[in-house]
């Protein structure tokens, strides 16, 4: 590699980094967009779904049995005893001032009731009356609550067996499988679309952009080599591939806990594992970048390359959800197929199913075919027809 591929390297990273507004809306934003925007709905979320007692649903009872006002207090329902049923007036008036959400009227002696209650008797069981106001999200709220309330209470008084009701641990699942079901169904495909993504604007700019304002002829006319100029501009795009794909992994692994409420712990993973990660991911980054460059340079225009690289951008998001589902392949041929095989190494890798030959297939495989397509794009740029095109 010559001295002027890093020349044409270096002068390339300075443009990009000219704009420092570009530069963190490349690199930095993709990462602090996930992580905070992940943060942010694991608060809300958190919110959303904590018992808040100062809202708890009060239901006044006429004729309330004991053994309903203790499931109700331990439901999350306060109850408030009634001597008497109001007149529908005062109820809506009561619930609109939010006083009580419901009326729940019980007959009386209703647990005996109940208990002397023989199904195969034909006789109309024990009726329970709950007014409400379907109009009032609190009214209706806390009918869904109470009504549901009995149906388990109900179904509690011929209870004949428990199920895990012990204090033994019965979900076998450990912390590892837990985090690596979670880290499967979303890292592989949100890295893959966004260093796909980020590197494309990237690319276009570099090489179509360059034509298109016509200063591409100019680079060209210079002593430098051709394929010196297009390796430099290679080796700049993947400098600002990496940095975008570790930007967006730390935002993931970063923003994961707070979306998935505490319940994955990225620290399951040790150093070895996210070096893997890292290997895998660069040479992820190496292919993306040759693939776009490629169709970059066959573009005249950004529009033009943009618009070519859409469909590779789809198929990039389909082979990126093939991975949510199922477990990692064990034969190694397809850990020969370029971002297919980064995908499926980064499920083995992540569900701690790693198999270190198919880790291998992989990085060779991405880094091969990404040396012939440097070598590709390298006779591309010695192209009149396809560098000097209008």
């Amino acid at each position: 590699m010559s001295r002027c591929a890093f020349v044409i390297a270096r002068k390339e990273l300075a443009r990009f980094f000219s704009s420092k507004v570009s530069a963190f809306v490349s690199i930095a934003l993709p990462g602090l967009l996930i992580f905070f925007m992940w943060t942010f709905m694991g608060d809300a979320m958190g919110s959303m779904f904590a018992p808040d007692e100062a809202k708890r649903p009060v239901v006044a009872v006429v004729n309330e049995p004991a053994s309903v006002a203790a499931f109700a207090s331990s439901a999350g329902i306060d109850t408030a005893a009634e001597d008497a049923l109001p007149g529908a007036e005062e109820m809506r008036e009561r619930i609109a001032q939010g006083d009580v959400q419901a009326f729940a009227v019980f007959p009386e002696g209703f647990d005996e009731a109940v208990a002397a209650y023989d199904p195969a008797s034909g006789e109309a069981a024990p009726q329970v009356e709950v007014y409400f106001s379907s109009v009032e999200p609190d009214s209706a709220q806390a009918y869904s609550m109470f009504s549901s309330l009995l149906d388990a209470y109900e179904s509690s008084l011929s209870n004949r067996f428990d199920v895990n009701a012990g204090t033994g641990e019965y979900d076998v699942a450990d912390e590892r499988e837990v985090a690596g079901s979670v880290m499967v169904s979303v890292v592989p495909l949100l890295l893959v679309i966004l260093v796909f993504t980020s590197v494309m604007s990237i690319a276009a700019e570099s090489v179509a952009g360059e034509k298109e304002r016509g200063t591409m002829a100019t680079l060209l006319a210079t002593p430098v080599s051709r394929r010196d100029i297009a390796l430099g501009k290679v080796l700049a795009i993947t400098a600002i591939g990496l940095l975008i794909a570790a930007s967006s992994l730390l935002g993931i692994l970063a923003g994961l806990p707070s979306i998935m409420q505490g319940a994955v712990d990225v620290n399951v993973y040790g150093p070895a594992d996210y070096l893997l990660l890292a290997l895998v991911v660069l040479s992820t980054t190496l292919f993306v970048v040759m693939l776009v460059a490629v169709v970059s340079t066959l573009a005249k225009s950004v529009k033009e390359a943009t618009m070519l690289m859409t469909p590779l951008m789809i198929a990039v998001m389909l082979v990126g959800v093939l991975g949510m589902f199922g477990s990692a392949r064990a034969e190694v041929g397809y850990y020969l197929i370029p971002l297919y095989n980064s995908v499926q190494c980064m499920i083995g890798i992540l569900s701690f199913d790693l198999q270190p030959v198919n880790v291998a297939a992989c990085v060779a495989s991405n880094l091969a075919v990404t040396a012939v397509g440097v070598l590709a794009l390298q006779r591309m740029f010695d192209s009149e027809r396809l560098m000097f095109a209008r």
